[in-house]
């Protein structure tokens, strides 16, 4: 007769080959994505060096430029400050005089209107 041990033994073995089994095609598929992951990794280490390097470029360019706009909007305040300082009081002066004389105007020709009448 078997005893407990041979058949515990038994079952275990059984059991091992069954994982065993199972687990080979894992291993394959599992060694198979390493490849394709280690000529991934070479290719982007091939790639790196340019991708960094254009990089680089952009943000150089994307500095210049902003450093250029920097200097343009200040200009452009400046000129603003230059217009308001210089022009603003003259122009308020002339807006108000020529109101006076409108309302002048409106004023004669209202008299010359009633004085026809």
């Amino acid at each position: 007769m078997v005893s407990l041990w041979e058949a515990a033994l038994v079952i275990f073995l059984i059991v091992l080959t069954v994982l065993v089994i199972i687990l080979i095609p894992t291993v394959l598929n599992f060694r198979s994505t390493l490849k394709r992951v280690s000529k991934l990794l070479e290719n982007v280490n091939k790639e790196l060096p340019d991708i960094l390097a254009d990089v680089s470029d952009i943000t150089y360019r994307t500095n210049v430029a902003s450093e250029k706009i920097d200097r343009m909007v200040n200009d452009v305040s400046d000129v603003e400050k230059k217009i308001s300082s210089e022009i603003k009081v003259p122009l308020l002066e002339l807006i108000g005089t020529l109101g006076g004389f409108f309302k002048a105007m409106q004023i004669l020709f209202t008299y010359f209107v009633k004085r026809k009448k």
